[in-house]
């Protein structure tokens, strides 16, 4: 019986609730600018106060986030690890396609700078190449880009004659629909923080076109000072930074960040980034966290 009178004042109040709403719809209608106008602000607020009893009312526990697959870091992830699931190829022999995409480089050589990159899948480098059009829809819309661009590479490093060998350079890529190749590189850069990528601001500049005669006052990059070769480059006179600073930098790099050695390394960290599930995702009706029991791992896992 006590369960019952508990629940009847309950019923009341809802049912009574829903009165006033009707009467305040019926009354909206006929009433001037500044009675609603007043109307919507103190609505506004009781609206707040209903959501929070209404929560506090719910035994169902509540996610604080929900995945969401179209996300552009979700896409960029998703993309990065599909190409990072490619086949490698020689960088010095790629003909050309059509397509625009994403793109990583990786070195094989006995340079003993690059010493801890070599028999790994860290790459060295990795970019992304912009369609032609930006609305294409097909890889011959989008143009000669994915496969230009690494022919760019190609060709720079294979000035680089007296420190690296182009036949030492491998790459993986993926032809994207466009307008998503830009999150995948983000996130491959963030991943990976590969050394010639400019925004590790180690040793970047492979990727910078030649200076003009009348604006070479630029100083070299780090690429150029350590991978002499390219005409216009060499002929500048000052340095960003000195070659001992750029060795030193890279094998400091690789203490804090050393490189993945295989592909389950790299899938084991992409599922951790994955996992969604702890115990801060989940709160009661007491905004208390919740801990759900986990399996215990299956046996060699």
């Amino acid at each position: 019986m006590a369960k019952n009178s508990a629940k009847e004042p309950m019923d009341q109040l809802t049912q009574e609730l829903k009165a006033l709403v009707h009467k305040i719809e019926e009354l909206g209608e006929g009433a001037d600018a500044k009675a609603k106008v007043r109307a919507l602000k103190a609505l506004s607020e009781v609206s707040s106060q209903i959501n929070n009893v209404t929560a506090n009312l719910d035994p169902i526990l509540r996610p604080d986030s929900v995945f969401d697959p179209g996300a552009p870091d979700t896409i960029g992830r998703i993309i990065a690890l599909t190409m990072v699931a490619q086949k490698r190829h020689p960088l010095s022999k790629i003909p050309d396609f059509y397509g625009s995409g994403i793109y990583a480089i990786y070195y094989t050589g006995d340079y003993d700078t690059y010493g801890p990159l070599a028999n790994t899948e860290h790459p060295i480098y990795v970019g992304k190449a912009d369609p032609n059009d930006a609305t294409a829809q097909d890889a011959v819309s989008q143009g000669v880009k994915l496969s230009a661009r690494m022919n760019e590479h190609a060709k720079n490093i294979g000035k680089a004659v007296t420190t690296l060998k182009l036949s030492d350079f491998e790459c993986r890529f993926l032809i994207v629909k466009s307008g998503f190749q830009a999150s995948a590189e983000r996130y491959l850069i963030d991943f990976f923080k590969p050394i010639w990528n400019s925004e590790t601001k180690i040793c970047f500049g492979l990727g910078k076109h030649g200076d003009s005669a009348l604006t070479r006052v630029n100083k070299r990059s780090p690429w150029d000072t350590l991978h002499p070769g390219r005409a216009w480059a060499d002929k500048t006179s000052e340095d960003q930074k000195p070659a001992e600073r750029i060795k030193y930098e890279i094998t400091a790099h690789f203490s804090v960040h050393p490189p993945y050695m295989d592909s389950h390394q790299i899938f084991d960290k992409f599922n951790e980034e994955m996992r969604q599930l702890s115990t801060e995702h989940f709160y009661s009706i007491n905004k208390e966290e919740v801990n759900i029991p986990e399996s215990a791992p299956l046996e060699g896992s």
